[in-house]
């Protein structure tokens, strides 16, 4: 009898480790502290990248996952597949990288604040728009580190508070980012969950995601117009000098719009899926950069660019962290927690507007407290759990509401999104201070009203189409 007693207790201690195990990695993603590794004098940086690998080694100390879950955690179940996931965050973001390496955003940016003329009102909703802009064509952390610095150097120069455009630019560029297909890596694993192709996702999330831009405008602008200046000293900068490489921007430009429109096309005419169409793209904008910076460049200049450059501003450690957090929560839908969870959320799918509202709320201050991505991967599969008891449009409800919570959530808090602390420290250096305290005030008065009026939109089209 003691022996069971003994078994059942370690078999609460197993089915407890995937939980704790997956709030300690969250935690360590946010504190990314330097530790010294046991019996050596060297230290290692637990940073967002191997927080989860250290996660689920503990989960194999302890002997909850094996080589099976591990397995599942790379290659998937169901509709979701990691490895696909990775690799169209990857390639994409590889073009975006390397267009924005040709100094293109840059020459955008600048060409925004030069129509501003003068005026600081005009300059704060040309930089919220551009962020809006460009976010939907590219992704958010992309937006958000380029326009930084940009922001920032105009500010200075024009002797104003660059706080007021800074939140600006970051709201604008977490909430547009939800309008297409790939403007925010949650956005693919939600839409992969149930199969949602490109036109579709643009469907839904089209007019949710203006109604929530227009809003948050508003909004911004009732906080903040009043300390916004009638006229700013603009310095005078030729937007030309910004180009670095012309015949770059024009090609990834081509090779991006070409790119996004096949990726409209369903894949049963496309004959492939989304995430070999965008290696391929990737592909041929790497041959591009290794051709024009090792060999064509040095003609020109006498000068050698190295394409290593580029390569050292991918986000390459999105693939341990997306890799290790799937293994995790695939440890947390073996221990029955996803069944669980996804059992308490049926209660609220009986009326859309309810599911709707309820997962949006819910998954926006989750998002803010645990960031956006490892907040997709647990609500994808609490979604797919078959306690999770709800009609196809309701389903469907649930995916958007998540889409949505997910990219709302990164204007919460600094930790909603990885490019939030990034963020705060880039402006700390620049002698920039914005607290997390301070950011979330923001957050807290504008995001509501913003998330209640993107809701009404979203839960009006699922009563009228589904």
């Amino acid at each position: 009898m003691a022996n069971d007693d003994e078994g059942q207790q370690f078999m609460n201690l197993i089915s407890l480790a995937p939980i704790i195990v997956f709030a300690a990695t969250i935690f360590l993603v946010f504190k990314h502290p330097i530790v010294r590794i046991p019996f050596t004098r060297r230290h290692i940086h637990l940073d967002y990248g191997l927080a989860p690998l250290f996660g689920v080694l503990v989960l194999m100390a302890f002997g909850s996952i094996n080589f099976d879950t591990i397995l599942r955690g790379i290659l998937g179940s169901g509709t979701v597949t990691p490895y696909a996931i990775i690799i169209l965050i990857i390639s994409l973001s590889y073009i975006c990288v390397s267009l924005d390496y040709t100094g293109l955003f840059e020459y955008i940016s600048l060409r925004f604040a030069q129509y501003a003329g003068g005026s600081g009102r005009r300059l704060f909703i040309y930089f919220f728009l551009l962020s809006s802009l460009l976010t939907v064509v590219t992704e958010n952390d992309i937006v958000i580190l380029t326009m930084t610095p940009i922001i920032f150097y105009f500010s200075q120069r024009a002797k104003v508070n660059p706080v007021p455009y800074l939140i600006a630019q970051f709201f604008a560029a977490n909430i547009l980012s939800m309008m297409l297909y790939i403007g925010n890596p949650a956005n693919i694993i939600a839409a992969d969950s149930i199969g949602m192709s490109f036109l579709d996702f643009l469907k839904w999330m089209f007019l949710p995601s203006v109604v929530a831009m227009v809003t948050c405008l508003i909004m911004l602008m009732l906080i903040f117009w009043r300390k916004l200046p009638v006229e700013t000293e603009m310095p005078a900068v030729d937007p030309n000098l910004a180009i670095k490489n012309k015949s770059g921007a024009v090609f990834g430009t081509v090779l991006f719009i070409i790119t996004i429109v096949l990726m409209s096309v369903p894949t049963s005419i496309l004959g492939m899926p989304l995430w070999v169409l965008t290696s391929i793209s990737a592909g041929i904008m790497v041959v591009f950069d290794i051709i024009y910076y090792h060999y064509v460049e040095p003609k020109r200049t006498g000068q050698r660019s190295s394409i290593s450059i580029i390569s050292s501003r991918m986000p390459w450690k999105t693939i341990p962290f997306v890799v290790g957090l799937f293994i995790i929560v695939e440890d947390l839908v073996s221990k029955g927690w996803t069944d669980f969870l996804a059992s308490q959320l049926s209660s609220i799918t009986g009326s859309l507007v309810a599911t709707v509202f309820g997962i949006i709320c819910l998954t926006s201050f989750a998002a803010g407290l645990m960031n956006n991505q490892p907040m997709t991967i647990f609500f994808v599969r609490i979604f797919q759990s078959p306690s999770f008891e709800a009609s196809a449009a309701a389903r469907t409800g649930s995916t958007l509401a998540l889409v949505a919570g997910a990219n709302f959530g990164a204007n919460l808090t600094l930790v909603g999104v990885l490019a939030g602390i990034l963020w705060a420290s880039i402006l700390s250096e620049k002698g920039v201070q914005i607290s997390f305290s301070g950011f979330s005030r923001y957050g807290l008065l504008v995001m509501p009203v913003v998330i209640f009026s993107a809701g009404l939109t979203l839960a009006f089209e699922l009563l009228l189409w589904s």
